[in-house]
């Protein structure tokens, strides 16, 4: 297994990162979000990374999942 991750989503709400990672995991893709939010005033943004052999079909099932920005 590669260690090369790829970003497939950035988003600036947590709970749309949360659910891009559950889309994945559904469909049997390992997804990490990491969350690059300031604490404090809460800005910045949530991105997801997968895999960067499964990024093609994860961006597929985002798109069709409507969550790809």
């Amino acid at each position: 297994m590669s260690d090369q991750w790829e970003k497939v989503l950035v988003t600036p709400t947590t709970y749309r990162a949360e659910l891009a990672k559950v889309l994945l995991a559904e469909h049997h893709i390992n997804a990490v979000v990491v969350n690059k939010k300031d604490s404090n005033y809460l800005l910045g943004n949530c991105e997801v990374y997968v895999q960067a052999e499964d990024a093609a079909i994860a961006k597929i099932h985002l798109i069709s999942a409507d969550l790809e920005e």
